[in-house]
């Protein structure tokens, strides 16, 4: 199984945060890189990770590679395929073809046409949300309220890491009022200002929430 060194994974943490989000703030990322570096050294074996936005994979193994448990969340169909491919038969990896939301149901998803002609990278855009997509919806997609998937979970969540291009706020906001981050160790979450203003007014309330409440284990510039 191929696995990332914790050195290599954070190097293509800043890396990534530097290429995809220029202005964000350098002091946040690297906060959020050390808070999950670290706590990734001192997790037990089999502990278990949340990766919603998983893409094709490439976080979700490196968490495999730390002998952790993994459920993986991608609704976007190109990546999917590349994610089942790399993972098959891989039992300490569970796959859902769904998006996260802070409700259960079915909602459009949306692609880039730069992807249909083969682009796989641009699968990092896609999205519930068409305002950075500017494309028409290619399906319809189950969406798992997160919330209630956690809380039936057999075995409580060390991490949640959340890239899900532009439906974070509704998510951590069900996630703070049902106290669901007081269950797990740490939440990760690259948000998506750029989207809207309406988007950026929620994110800010978010952390002004967070930083109200000192909650330490919410980190919203990891990427």
């Amino acid at each position: 199984m191929f696995a990332f060194p914790s050195s290599f994974f954070e190097m293509w943490l800043r890396w990534h945060g530097y290429r995809k989000y220029k202005r964000r703030s350098r002091h946040s990322l690297n906060r959020a890189c050390f808070k999950l570096i670290s706590l990734m050294r001192r997790l037990p074996t089999n502990s278990l990770i949340i990766d919603a936005g998983a893409n094709v994979g490439d976080v979700t193994a490196y968490f495999l590679g730390q002998g952790m448990r993994v459920i993986a969340f991608e609704p976007d169909p190109t990546a999917l395929a590349i994610l089942q491919k790399r993972f098959s038969g891989n039992d300490k990896v569970t796959i859902e073809n769904k998006a996260v939301g802070a409700k259960a149901g079915h909602a459009p998803f949306f692609q880039t046409a730069a992807v249909r002609k083969g682009a796989i990278y641009q699968t990092e855009w896609s999205s519930l949300d068409r305002r950075d997509v500017h494309d028409d919806a290619i399906t319809s997609v189950e969406v798992v309220d997160l919330v209630a998937y956690i809380n039936a979970l057999p075995q409580k969540v060390s991490i949640l890491k959340l890239d899900i291009e532009g439906t974070e706020a509704e998510v951590l906001e069900a996630i703070l009022d049902a106290g669901v981050e007081t269950k797990i160790d740490l939440i990760v979450a690259e948000t998506h200002e750029r989207f809207s203003p309406e988007l950026a007014t929620r994110i800010s309330a978010l952390k002004e929430r967070i930083a109200a409440r000192r909650i330490s284990n919410v980190e919203l510039g990891w990427r």
